[in-house]
């Protein structure tokens, strides 16, 4: 910005005259700043109540009218350190038995000492094969995986190989030992390991060098007498469900809707009883937690809508807020923006439309059914503007006595309260889906309010803000050349003047 320099000859506060002629344009431009930083703040407002409104629907709500969520089962071991039993929701109710007849395990070989090789060096990771009696040429396969031997071929490299076939493996130089062993367990995942010469000839004596045995696939000995090596072959779990013998691979069974985990073997004459009955108290959970997100929300949304008015508050000026303190500038805009959206015509139908959508009824077997049937309904207090209680509920500090009618349903009916509640909540899914469908040039998808209206919006303010902008430094460029004329005037006012009088001072002389 150039320096002017006002004032000079005719002593007038010039930057306050000016200031003071071009007010009327910049209280204009407050007042379209002002409409774009409420703008501003309702958009924020909206933001952060659409992502709450949003994990509603796709969280609690979308749980809610499912009705596989409400086939939950809980399953009881008498032998909780044996089996560990979960159940799916097609689990069948009841008494079921289980023997533990054998655990699942993985294949393990551990190789025998070996010290230091044909040079008398200590054996690491780096060592060659060759250095070990291992002829360049020789093919040894470890699972599915073989390594050819060449001169320069290491421990490592023969580690690695076991490795690239999907198994655990190690050479322990402390120990002087190399350890083999599947990851997963079962007689399928057994593994082998042998070696060939270069003629493709047997040379499993060679492996004797590594303090290895060859292994067959079934994870046996070809020497079975030979003690160099100990290797533990993979076995299969094996159970008895239901009277029915069952075999897998690991100790982890799927079965008839029952996930078991096995943690020990049963004694001879030992049956573990399962029993599988509907999760009442999971189900009562999960309804009573939808109905807590659903009035957290919904009082939110009351109080906003119903916000005390803020009319005549409006969005500090820079001088405004100098001449305050932080608290009170922050008194000062949180009063304006909870009153935000109030009567907001988006909001209230929002609004309506929630709590309408629960107030619907539905058919199951012939009869009707709402959510007062099974005891959640809203207050006599009207204040509470369609806030759900479930009368009954432990939690419930107004309403806790009351009988419990949903969890009675539950015990009673299930069947009932899965279709009815199903049904009702997808009402209220689906105003839901409604209210956030996009609208070209007005709403995006997922999006409860007319965002792109309001981005249109700012970028009109935006525009005028600009053009206000320029017409004032116009406005103020034009009076400060107005008085830079004047001041040039009476200067040469003044020079004429103080000419004239020097004359007139020397003719008197």
């Amino acid at each position: 910005m150039a320096v002017r320099m006002t004032g000079m000859i005719s002593g007038l506060d010039t930057e306050s005259l000016i200031q003071g002629m071009v007010d009327a344009q910049r209280l204009k431009n407050k007042r379209v700043e002002d409409k774009q930083t409420l703008l501003t703040w309702k958009q924020d407002k909206w933001k952060e109540l659409n992502a709450k409104l949003y994990k509603l629907y796709t969280e609690d709500l979308s749980k809610m009218r499912l009705q596989g969520s409400y086939l939950t089962k809980s399953v009881t071991s008498s032998n909780d350190s044996l089996v560990s039993v979960s159940a799916g929701t097609t689990a069948a109710n009841g008494t079921h038995t289980l023997k533990v007849n054998n655990l699942a395990s993985s294949q393990y070989v551990t190789g025998g000492k070996i010290t230091t090789d044909k040079n008398g060096a200590a054996i690491t990771t780096a060592t060659k094969l060759t250095d070990l009696n291992i002829t360049a040429g020789t093919k040894i396969t470890i699972g599915s995986k073989t390594l050819t031997v060449g001169t320069d071929t290491t421990v490592t490299n023969f580690v690695d190989t076991a490795k690239s076939a999907g198994l655990n493996a190690n050479f322990d130089a402390t120990q002087g030992r190399f350890f083999i062993s599947s990851k997963n367990s079962g007689v399928a995942n057994g593994f082998q390991v042998i070696a060939k010469d270069s003629l493709n000839n047997d040379a499993n004596n060679l492996l004797a060098n590594l303090g290895l045995d060859a292994v067959k696939a079934d994870g046996t000995k070809y020497d079975p007498a030979s003690t160099l090596s100990t290797v533990v072959a993979a076995e299969d779990s094996n159970i008895t469900y239901n009277g029915a013998v069952l075999t897998g691979s690991s100790n982890v069974f799927a079965v008839n809707g029952l996930t078991i985990t096995l943690k020990g073997e049963t004694q001879a004459l030992e049956t573990i009883s399962l029993n599988v009955a509907n999760d009442t108290q999971a189900t009562y959970d999960m309804v009573k937690k939808f109905v807590n997100s659903y009035n957290e929300i919904l009082k939110e949304m009351n109080e906003l809508y119903y916000a005390p008015s803020a009319s005549g508050y409006a969005p500090l000026s820079d001088d405004e807020k100098e001449a305050m303190t932080e608290d009170q500038i922050e008194k000062w805009e949180t009063k304006i923006q909870d009153s935000i959206l109030r009567r907001d015509s988006t909001l209230g139908a929002l609004i309506d439309g929630m709590r309408t959508s629960l107030t619907k009824s539905t058919d199951v077997a012939g009869k009707n059914y709402s959510l007062s049937s099974f005891g959640i309904q809203t207050s006599s207090d009207y204040s509470e503007k369609g806030l759900l209680h479930i009368y009954g509920d432990e939690d419930d500090k107004v309403y806790a006595t009351n009988s419990n009618k949903l969890m009675k349903a539950l015990e009673e009916k299930p069947e009932v309260v899965m279709e009815a509640l199903s049904e009702i909540t997808q009402n209220l899914y689906s105003t839901m889906k409604d209210k956030m469908d996009a609208i070209p040039n007005v709403r995006s998808a997922l999006t409860f309010y007319n965002d792109k209206t309001m981005a249109k919006q700012q970028t009109d303010y935006a525009k005028q803000i600009a053009i206000l902008e320029e017409k004032l430094t116009a406005m103020e460029d034009k009076y400060y050349k107005q008085f830079a004329a004047m001041e040039t005037a009476m200067a040469k006012m003044q020079s004429q003047s103080s000419a004239l009088a020097g004359m007139f001072g020397t003719s008197n002389q």
